[in-house]
């Protein structure tokens, strides 16, 4: 009921509190491109990491995986999917914490080439060889065979790859740009008993009703300035999304990037870790994005 009562307060405040411009934005959100009174919203000391690694440091260095291709059909799985295991992996080893990593429109669905998966992503930098996180990860991208990420085939996939793969079920992390970000909004946000330990949605929106739960589960969103296709700062795209959320006081308080001179490729900067060098607003990407995951575990 309480969290029911804060979604609400939230509710009618993004309602209630609209500015006189014709697309309705808030007086919650501010654009810095636009708004010569907003600030960057930085903090006032250094973003500071800490991970508890007594899980992971009995995995072995990843010296360069196995990058398979498993097409729709070929195992049990509702999506086709691509795969990398880090060089120590054995079946029968420890296990490893996951990406899964959601794609956007422009790698289509299951009737086109499954490689379209591999057009962006941590999938695009394992191909490349420029796949170095400091602990090792099972990276898996699946493929739509539907026009967007639905909640429960997600779930579904999940709990495919733990039946099949060695996978420690506290460190499952989620991540996806523009229409596979939106997969990673509504997958935390519908599906209550999810499995995410935290997520990672670039370029993408959601929506008021997936609050409640988004609020329990670590979140940095990362967004162009410039987007006009998912625009950042309007219908509940990244900025007033994250705001929403922190109103609640949620468990872990979420994060926001924006990148201001991007438009809607965010996500090239953010996974290859160059986004780290551009001007940023709200909260700076300052540490490496794939070590902020593991600050984080499925309790």
């Amino acid at each position: 009921m309480k969290h029911f009562l804060n979604l609400m307060v939230i509710m009618l405040c993004l309602g209630s509190c609209q500015n006189s411009d014709e697309f309705g934005n808030t007086d919650l959100i501010t654009d810095p491109l636009t708004d010569d009174n907003s600030t960057e919203n930085e903090p006032d000391v250094p973003f500071e990491i800490s991970i508890d690694d007594s899980d992971l440091a009995m995995l072995p260095e990843d010296t360069g995986g196995n990058h398979i291709a498993f097409p729709l059909g070929s195992t049990s799985a509702n999506y086709g999917h691509y795969v990398y295991t880090p060089s120590g992996y054995t079946t029968d080893g420890p296990k490893y914490p996951v990406i899964i990593f959601l794609h956007g429109w422009n790698s289509n669905l299951g009737n086109e080439p499954l490689e379209n998966v591999l057009l962006s992503g941590p999938p695009r930098l394992i191909e490349a060889d420029q796949w170095n996180p400091n602990y090792p990860f099972i990276v898996v991208s699946p493929q739509l065979t539907t026009p967007y990420w639905a909640p429960s085939n997600t779930h579904r996939f999940i709990e495919y790859l733990i039946s099949a793969y060695q996978i420690n079920t506290n460190r499952i992390y989620l991540t996806g740009l523009s229409l596979g970000g939106g997969g990673c909004w509504y997958y935390v946000g519908e599906i209550e008993d999810n499995y995410a330990a935290a997520i990672v949605p670039i370029s993408a929106s959601g929506a008021a009703y997936l609050i409640d739960n988004l609020r329990k589960v670590p979140i940095w969103a990362f967004h162009g300035a410039r987007d006009t296709t998912v625009e950042a700062y309007l219908n509940f795209g990244s900025v007033p999304l994250v705001q929403a959320i922190n109103l609640t006081d949620p468990i872990i308080e979420a994060r926001v990037t924006v990148y201001p001179t991007l438009g809607h490729d965010a996500w090239t900067t953010t996974y290859n870790g160059a986004g780290r060098d551009h001007n940023q607003l709200y909260d700076r990407f300052e540490v490496d994005l794939y070590d902020w995951m593991l600050t984080y575990k499925k309790e």
